[in-house]
């Protein structure tokens, strides 16, 4: 005869059994998750591990509602209210996971970006996580169950940066996006002074391609953006036409320009 398997073993006078099966994301059994039966006074009445199968077996000795409470590590956990009698109750229970992804975003000189946006999507591509950077550039995203996403940051003036990421892998996931510098300037008339509105401005980088164009406002101010460091030809027209000369080396450079004058004006900056 085989032996009996005590997980068959029927409930003896006045107990109540509960069992069920504890899921995980998708739906595939998670061993190793832990369940504790209170009452709702907070005393502990059974405790019990899932199997490899997930399945768990718990005995209680009274019937009554209780508080069924799940934990896994990775896992967010769960609770149910169950209200047993004698005899046996079947409960199954499904657990999110917990698995979450942290980092820093900062430009290539290691400064945080604050305001960066981390969109996560899945395999698919479909968006299942944004979130924004806190003043020092550092972001959290939290509560993911996916094996594997891809993390993209995006912030003003830089270039957006991805990368696979995996909520299983240790560590933070930093992010160095290419920030391009920022030449700001006025134009104005070389015989009043006065600014020039609506002008414009166009730099060209040393191979000749156009890297930035701008339109002056109604004081004659100009703001080029998102330009890599490196030297420009800075042209602007409104009267005569003019082309100078700037070198972007950090982040930011001023650059004023003078229109009406009978040759063009350097300047290295």
């Amino acid at each position: 005869m085989n032996a009996s398997n005590p997980d068959d073993d029927p409930a003896g006078p006045g107990e109540a059994i509960v069992r069920g099966r504890i899921d995980g994301p998708g739906g595939l059994p998670l061993p190793g998750a832990t369940l504790t039966i209170t009452d709702f006074g907070g005393q502990q009445l059974a405790r019990a591990v899932t199997g490899e199968d997930g399945s768990y077996r718990m005995v209680l000795h009274a019937g009554g509602s209780f508080l069924l409470i799940c934990a896994a590590e990775r896992h967010q956990p769960a609770a149910a209210i169950i209200n047993v009698a004698a005899g046996e109750i079947r409960r199954v229970l499904s657990l999110a996971g917990a698995g979450q992804i942290t980092g820093r975003v900062t430009d290539r000189g290691g400064r945080g970006l604050p305001g960066a946006t981390l969109t996560l999507t899945d395999q698919r591509g479909e968006v299942v996580a944004t979130t924004t950077a806190g003043p020092d550039g550092r972001y959290q995203l939290p509560g993911l169950d996916g094996p594997e996403y891809t993390l993209t940051a995006t912030a003003d003036h830089a270039r957006p940066a991805s990368r696979t990421v995996s909520p299983n892998d240790s560590g933070p996931v930093d992010l160095a996006l290419a920030v391009g510098g920022t030449v700001t300037g006025s134009v104005r008339a070389a015989g009043s002074g006065h600014p020039i509105p609506q002008a414009s401005v166009v730099a060209v980088d040393r191979t000749g391609r156009v890297a930035g164009a701008a339109t002056t406002d109604s004081e004659g101010r100009y703001e080029l953006r998102d330009l890599p460091p490196g030297v420009y030809t800075v042209a602007a027209s409104g009267h005569a036409p003019v082309a100078t000369r700037v070198e972007l080396i950090g982040d930011h450079a001023d650059h004023d320009i003078t229109l009406g004058t009978p040759a063009a004006a350097s300047a290295l900056l």
